[in-house]
């Protein structure tokens, strides 16, 4: 039976969907109101062209168009497909269109004819900046457009780049003939006041935000599209918004008029996300200038030491209500197996059950899970996962162990190499690539970076370890495939990479931190620092231990065991209190206000 809007095809079914998504987002509206109308519209579309039916371009652009007038917010993400259709189809907004502000959410990568030459490719979206409208582009036309831009630099400033000339070093060049020529104009010119920015730069904010969150993003972090904004005359311009992981959340705001970009801690004023924690206790300040690698790096140093790129850890505070405390595990457990519900169509309960009955998986879950990481959040990171796979796909559950590797150096070598291998192949979006692991870690010529390959330091004992390896690695394909699904394989993998067996393992997000406490101490003890860096000084030694597997056999030895370390320290890696990792507290204080 079609619901009152003639032949669009939306049916019973789609306004139920609709309705769901409004109560979901804690919206408080009727059937027949409007904007339910638009979006029960959208879920129609959706649906039919998930199953591969006709939609006509008008139809789809309608349906968004619609959806974007009476409910452009909490639409369960309907927008942004709709969006995501109509560039594959070659349907883009004019500049000006939907008020401007159409890039907040239409893809930033996606797949369509490309703007210059109509040929359908894999597109990126480029701000409307330096004159330029948004627009998308295939990567071969991009170059091209770089290529002119940088003709009509080299004529507007008389500029011309070196042979093997750094990015920055031209930029420089070029910024000081810019600044040279227009010193004089500058000088004539009345003072101005801050002006309110226009979409352009509102878009080229946001563009920056998103590029220096961006190894949030990859940790599993929600980084949103599109912020909340503010503006004044005093400090310019800002955005800002909540990021979640797995019911933890912080708050961020960025000014990038002052290059600031503040990470706080989230309160739930509310209440309404009742199962939900800080990921921090105070405020965290990083300078963000609009352009350059350098604050990317200092983000990613900056949340990296602060433990937000690594699985979060989090305990319920002692003397909490014990109901409140059994909602948290229970949230923790539905966000653990609730993608492989989503994955297998059936119920969270039917999952659990199987997994623990599972024979390949039950131990795992009953030590890994439930002991070694008892309080490790099931949070989805990548590097975490891959240091997972590391532990339990080489180190553990095969024959790596029995055939132990002379000395702790060689070990560790062998576990970078490993967790380096393993990387590539997982990934956030799609899951891990298990047979690309496979042909990595059981490749007879697989070699360290100093040339040695791994099969050969492992000797008679290399096919045993080459079988073993492939048989663990091949259980945990099958339970991806047959049971979990990727979401829930790569959060067990998660969990898995993140207990005390890997907290001194190069690969997680603290690494860079934990070295510098470690030298730090050092320093302060007044021990000799390795070769080369009694004279290269420690805070080369700091950068050079970001990839330790590239450093000499006596700093690996070094870092792992200090040798002018007494019982009570400083210590080296393998006993150095940095490596424990920071654990924070779910404290549902409004539980017990009636009380």
């Amino acid at each position: 039976m079609l619901w009152g809007m003639g032949s669009t095809g939306v049916t019973e079914g789609d306004v139920d969907k609709a309705m769901a998504i409004v109560e979901s987002g804690r919206q408080s509206l009727r059937r027949d109101d409007p904007a339910v109308k638009a979006l029960a519209a959208a879920v129609s579309v959706r649906r039919r062209l998930q199953g591969e039916e006709a939609v006509a371009d008008d139809e789809l652009l309608a349906a968004h168009d619609q959806l974007h007038a009476k409910m452009p917010h909490r639409n369960g993400g309907s927008l942004e497909a709709l969006a995501d259709v109509l560039l594959g189809r070659g349907i883009v907004p004019l500049p000006g269109d939907y008020d401007g502000d159409w890039w907040l959410w239409w893809p930033k990568k996606g797949y369509g004819p490309c703007r210059d030459c109509r040929q359908h490719r894999s597109l990126t979206r480029y701000s409307a900046k330096w004159g330029k409208p948004y627009r998308y582009l295939c990567a071969r036309c991009r170059k091209l457009e770089l290529a002119e831009d940088s003709a009509y630099l080299n004529s507007v400033t008389g500029v011309v780049p070196d042979e093997g000339e750094s990015a920055e070093s031209l930029f420089g060049r070029r910024m000081a003939a810019l600044v040279s020529q227009l010193d004089t104009q500058a000088a004539a010119a009345p003072e101005k006041q801050v002006a309110r920015p226009d979409a352009d730069q509102w878009g080229e904010y946001v563009d920056r935000l998103i590029e220096v969150l961006g190894s949030l993003d990859w940790a599993g972090w929600s980084v949103p599209d599109e912020y909340d904004s503010d503006w004044d005359a005093e400090t310019g311009p800002m955005l800002f918004a909540t990021l979640w992981r797995t019911g933890a959340a912080m708050e961020i705001e960025y000014y990038p008029r002052e290059s600031r970009l503040r990470f706080l801690p989230y309160d739930d004023v509310c209440g309404d996300f009742p199962e939900s924690f800080s990921v921090l206790d105070g405020e965290v300040e990083v300078t963000v200038t609009l352009r350059g690698d350098e604050a990317v790096t200092a983000v990613h140093r900056r949340v990296g030491a602060l433990g937000l790129l690594d699985a979060t850890r989090v305990r319920v505070v002692e003397g909490a209500d014990p109901e409140a405390a059994e909602a948290f595990e229970a949230e923790s457990l539905l966000s653990l197996f609730g993608p492989a519900a989503s994955y297998r169509e059936i119920p969270v309960a039917d999952i659990v059950k199987e997994a623990v009955q599972h024979p390949d998986l039950s131990t795992y879950l009953q030590w890994v899970v439930g002991r070694a990481g008892r309080n490790v959040h099931p949070d989805p990171v990548p590097d975490a996962a891959a240091l997972g796979i590391a532990a339990w796909c080489w180190r553990n559950e095969t024959a790596v162990e029995a055939h132990h590797l002379p000395s702790d150096v060689l070990m560790a070598r062998v576990n970078i190499a490993v967790t380096r291998a393993v990387l590539p192949h997982v990934c956030p979006y799609e899951g891990i690539d298990w047979d690309g692991i496979e042909r990595s870690l059981t490749d007879t010529s697989w070699k360290l970076p100093d040339g040695r390959t791994v099969s050969s330091l492992f000797g008679d004992g290399w096919p045993a370890v080459q079988s073993s390896v492939r048989e663990q690695i091949r259980k945990w394909q099958r339970l991806d495939s047959e049971l979990l699904g990727p979401d829930t394989t790569l959060r067990l993998m998660t969990i898995g990479g993140s207990t005390d067996h890997t907290c001194h393992w190069w690969g997680q997000g603290r690494w860079r931190a934990i070295c510098e406490e470690i030298v730090h101490d050092a320093v302060e003890a007044g021990f000799t620092l390795p070769q080369p860096y009694g004279c290269r000084g420690p805070a080369a030694l700091i950068d050079d231990l970001e990839n330790p597997d590239m450093q000499s056999d006596a700093v690996l030895a070094w870092l792992i065991d200090m040798p002018e370390a007494s019982v009570s320290g400083p210590h080296g890696l393998r006993h150095h209190p940095a490596t424990r990792p920071l654990v924070r507290e779910y404290d549902p204080w409004w539980a017990a206000e009636g009380t």
